[in-house]
């Protein structure tokens, strides 16, 4: 019996993507967070059958298609509000925007009203403001992938941003190329758990004396593009 318990025992060969959970037959998956507050997939043995979906789309666990870039581009987009309200250099901006006007779907991660990192849907252009700046913290996705599939087999045009393991991630859940799915990868170095963060915002509701009710991590209000700081 394949056991992803065991597998994933040591806390390794995961990245949270949540591909397992979204792929079970059984739905006997579920993401519990580690002692340092990381999600890790949980299997529910008596319900399992067996099937060995979670590890055939694992991104981690099996051998997923990489591919050889060798040519690398910078750009800037010219929308200066946009701009300033990016974390860089705003292409994201314009990559939602273009799918959008072709009444297609965005996927991307937002804060909830707690301040959870999850990844959401957008299908206005007026939303993208949610899914813009970066969230240095590890995101929920559940039923994301499944939301997408639905999306692309509707033959709408889908966009998806997370960071490289979760466009892994989801390809692998796909289990086949779309045309009309559209991915961008968030340079990523390792990201913190959401344990870790919602400490933070307590230490700084004490330190405040006030209930923080927006974070953004490289903030330019007061320093443009020179010198970015938490607000």
């Amino acid at each position: 019996m394949i056991n992803l318990n065991n597998i994933l025992k040591s806390g390794e060969n995961c990245c949270g993507c949540h591909s397992c959970q979204q792929v079970c037959p059984k739905n006997c998956i579920t993401l519990k967070p580690d002692n340092e507050g990381f999600l890790y997939p949980v299997i529910d043995e008596q319900h399992c059958i067996d099937c060995g979906l979670c590890v055939k789309k694992c991104p981690v666990l099996t051998d997923v298609e990489r591919q050889d870039t060798k040519d690398v581009y910078a750009s800037k987009i010219k929308d200066e509000n946009a701009l300033f309200n990016s974390t860089s250099g705003g292409v994201f901006y314009e990559l939602a925007k273009l799918i959008l006007s072709k009444n297609g779907i965005v996927f991307g991660c937002a804060y909830d009203e707690n301040l959870v990192a999850k990844h959401i849907s957008i299908n206005c252009i007026d939303d993208i403001k949610k899914l813009q700046s970066s969230k240095y913290v590890q995101s929920d996705l559940t039923d994301i992938f499944t939301q997408v599939k639905t999306a692309l087999e509707k033959e709408q045009f889908v966009l998806f941003c997370g960071t490289g393991c979760q466009v892994a991630g989801l390809k692998a859940f796909l289990g086949k190329e779309y045309d009309n799915l559209y991915t961008a990868d968030i340079l990523c170095h390792g990201v913190p758990s959401p344990k870790l963060f919602k400490k933070y915002l307590q230490w700084l509701e004490h330190k405040t004396g006030d209930k923080i009710t927006y974070f953004n991590f490289r903030s330019k209000k007061k320093h443009g593009w020179q010198h970015f700081f938490q607000y």
